[in-house]
């Protein structure tokens, strides 16, 4: 039988739930309440299914806003209502549709590289050989942001987090759900107006993103100053179209014996070279990281002696420590942290971290490379 995009979505849910230490009725109720979401509220709205929707939301990379809007609605109507017994049904969607949310974002996020061959554009008549690829600007942005939110890093030592994943959820929790709590607290942008952590956030990683250099056979070039990515697949083949001119140039990479021709067969081959390793900037920067200290401390302390049960894709269950801090559990702490974290302790950092970000982001330079190269490096 073949499985639907509800089931591919519920059954991602429902396992996700699961490996957060949550019974297996508690999983099968919160499934419920978002089968019932979209019975409810999507489909007579938007008279389209919701997970069908999602496919596309996820690849576009704008599905907590896709998702985001149905809490508005929902709790609009929670609010209006004066029957108890319906306010309380009510706000129990708004819970379970809110923790869907927090999974939809994080298989966003997971699934970069699946992106990566998704929102293809055909360039010109030239184009149409199914040989080759077009990747427009806005594509490679998208899927760029996408893989700037989910490098957490770590300086030697360990003294100091790039939580990136950590900070970019709890910035978009706290335009949700902690506004309130924010103008209680002072916790305002300069000119005393609601601040938007999440608004914030994504302008930054633009800025990143923007500035990201490709070098080509006509010299380099910012991400902001092309039109697109083309990609020969059978040669592995590739050039960028300036926005001046709407030329296709050829892209280099930064090899062993300097440039060359770059050979990439997807976009995935493609990787952001650091020219300054993250590692080694966050040592050089650590003097002016305070409030990125404090965080750091704090996830250490919140995750102390906490362990998560995992299954792989046979389903063997596998414990994790997460005070362990090794490569491929900041993902798992990411999780565990956002969904414990204090919120009177962590509302102001966040709004002064803002400052340490800029610093990171005024030092990242980043540069197109193949796959191939960028290991080789290092």
């Amino acid at each position: 039988m073949t499985e639907t995009n509800t089931d591919k979505f519920l059954e991602g849910f429902r396992q996700w739930w699961l490996n957060k230490g949550h019974s297996r009725r508690s999983a099968d109720s919160y499934c419920s309440g978002i089968r019932r979401v979209n019975r409810e509220f999507f489909l007579p709205i938007v008279n389209k299914d919701l997970f069908d929707g999602l496919v596309d939301a996820v690849a576009k990379g704008c599905a907590e806003n896709f998702l985001t809007a149905l809490v508005g609605t929902i709790g609009e109507k929670s609010r209006n209502t004066t029957d108890p017994t319906e306010k309380k049904r009510l706000q129990d969607n708004v819970s379970h549709l809110k923790k869907f949310i927090e999974y939809v974002v994080a298989l966003q996020d997971d699934t970069v590289a699946a992106i990566d061959h998704s929102e293809t554009e055909l360039l010109d008549d030239s184009a149409l050989d199914s040989d080759f690829e077009f990747f427009d600007h806005d594509t490679l942005a998208g899927i760029f942001s996408l893989r700037i939110k989910t490098q957490d890093r770590m300086s030697a030592g360990k003294n100091v987090f790039f939580p990136i994943r950590i900070l970019g959820s709890l910035f978009s929790t706290a335009d949700r759900y902690h506004l309130d709590m924010f103008v209680r607290k002072g916790i305002l942008a300069s000119d005393g107006s609601p601040l938007y952590l999440k608004r914030w956030y994504d302008s930054w990683v633009k800025s990143i993103v923007g500035r990201v250099v490709f070098h080509t056979a006509k010299g380099d070039y910012r991400l902001s100053e092309i039109e697109g990515l083309r990609i020969m697949r059978s040669t592995g083949s590739v050039w960028i179209v300036d926005k001046e001119h709407s030329r296709t140039i050829p892209l280099l990479s930064e090899g062993e014996n300097g440039l060359q021709p770059m050979k990439a067969k997807s976009l995935k081959q493609i990787h952001l070279d650091h020219t300054e390793r993250m590692e080694d900037l966050l040592i050089r920067l650590e003097p002016v990281l305070t409030v990125m200290r404090q965080i750091t401390d704090n996830i250490k302390a919140s995750v102390k002696g906490q362990t998560v049960t995992v299954k792989d894709k046979r389903r063997n269950e596998h414990k994790i420590e997460l005070d362990s801090f090794r490569p491929g559990t900041l993902t798992l702490v990411s999780g565990w942290y956002c969904d414990n974290v204090d919120w009177d302790f962590i509302a102001p950092l966040l709004s002064l971290v803002r400052v340490e970000l800029d610093y990171i982001a005024a030092a990242t330079r980043l540069t197109a490379m193949s796959s191939t190269d960028n290991l080789k490096k290092h």
